[in-house]
């Protein structure tokens, strides 16, 4: 651990302060300015898909699980190309292809899918395998041992308050202008935030593993409550981003405003709660797998209480309770797996990667599964696998017990 600690501090030393000086730069560019690009696509995005795929979730399941398999395969050698370039640079790579990928949704249409699927698809994928590495990189390497619950809650909490506004400013633009106007407002934040990601400062990593070598960490024995904490989070993170919304819509009768109106109201009520979240992980460290273990638990049971949501006043009752005790599940999972990312040292952007490849394929398996699914039953029955990714988040801890 002194060694690890002795590695840190020179890095510190020779970029300036990273941890000052790089936590607010990624801050700005990545949650205030991508995040209110994101704030506004999120929920809209499967259901822009859904719709256009003819209301279709065999087809935008499988879409979605072809992306992340793409994304895991494609990472080890997209880690090359980000050495060359530097991981700062990568995260403008990211953004350009961000770009592209909200271009094409601009012109995307059921006529011309078969078309544009192909550009939509290298968008997607480019932008995940040149952001997600680098981001999670820095922000292990920009943050500081002892306040990273509070800089995850600030992060989170930033997101949130996004959240508030964003959902239903989208659903008002959808009702009313159309997903056209949506995506071109979008292209222009992701615009300024690649030009903000100018000013992020390089990071002294270097991705050393070959594709060999990164396999067999994949499947290591010391690796794997990470890459099972991973695979499960990757598979639970998927049905809130791609299943629920398009639940959603299916529940409450397409009505794209009602569906944002809703979703800014939970979202609203949570931020606070997140603050305070993270200070209390701070202040009693020794309580976060205590508290992951309760958190994850109540937040599997929302999943099984959205199995029965019939109306929108179902979706913010019980909306709201998961919102709020998911906080107490991906804040202290969160903090955790910076926190071991961080005592990796210089290999902290190889961890990074095994994780990266542990929740795409967990994001792929579980939309195979549900896609399958949704051909027998209602795809609201699925949530039951986001109940049991939940629970399994809990086998991390064993990894920071054995640091």
């Amino acid at each position: 651990m002194q060694t690890v600690t002795n590695m840190l501090a020179r890095a510190q030393s020779r970029f300036g302060r990273l941890e000052d000086d790089g936590f607010l730069k990624l801050f700005v560019s990545e949650r205030l300015i991508y995040g209110a690009a994101t704030a506004l696509l999120s929920i809209f995005v499967p259901i822009f898909l859904y719709e256009t795929t003819g209301g279709d979730f065999y087809l935008v399941g499988g879409y979605y699980a072809l992306l992340s398999f793409l994304y895991a395969m494609l990472l080890i050698p997209g880690m090359y190309a980000a050495n060359r370039i530097g991981f700062s640079h990568a995260l403008i790579a990211g953004g350009l292809f961000s770009v592209l990928t909200y271009s094409v949704m601009f012109f995307l249409s059921a006529e011309n899918l078969h078309w544009l699927i192909w550009p939509l698809t290298i968008g997607i994928v480019g932008f995940r395998v040149f952001h997600w590495v680098p981001y999670h990189v820095d922000f292990a390497l920009f943050t500081k041992a002892g306040e990273r619950g509070k800089q995850v809650s600030i992060s989170f909490a930033t997101i949130s308050f996004m959240g508030v506004v964003g959902p239903i400013l989208s659903g008002f633009i959808v009702a009313n202008a159309g997903y056209n106007a949506l995506f071109g407002t979008a292209v222009l934040l992701l615009v300024a935030a690649t030009i903000s990601y100018v000013f992020v400062p390089e990071t002294p990593t270097h991705f050393d593993w070959g594709w060999k070598q990164t396999w067999q960490e994949f499947f290591s024995r010391k690796r794997r409550p990470v890459v099972m904490g991973e695979f499960a989070n990757g598979a639970e993170t998927v049905v809130q981003l791609v299943v629920w919304p398009i639940f959603l819509y299916e529940t409450l009768n397409g009505n794209v405003f009602e569906i944002g109106a809703v979703s800014t109201v939970i979202v609203g009520a949570t931020i606070a709660i997140q603050l305070f979240a993270g200070k209390y992980l701070d202040a009693h460290n020794d309580q976060q797998q205590h508290t992951l273990r309760v958190g994850s638990t109540l937040y599997a049971i929302g999943w099984i209480l959205k199995i029965f949501v019939l109306s929108a006043l179902h979706v913010f009752v019980i909306g709201l309770y998961h919102s709020i005790v998911k906080i107490f599940t991906k804040t202290p999972y969160s903090a955790i797996i910076y926190d071991i990312s961080a005592e990796q040292g210089k290999y902290v952007d190889e961890f990074t990667v095994l994780r990266e490849m542990a929740g795409a394929l967990g994001r792929a398996s579980c939309l195979v599964t549900i896609s399958l699914m949704s051909i027998l039953m209602p795809i609201g029955w699925t949530f039951v696998l986001a109940a049991a990714a939940s629970i399994m988040l809990n086998v991390v801890y064993r990894v920071e017990q054995s640091q």
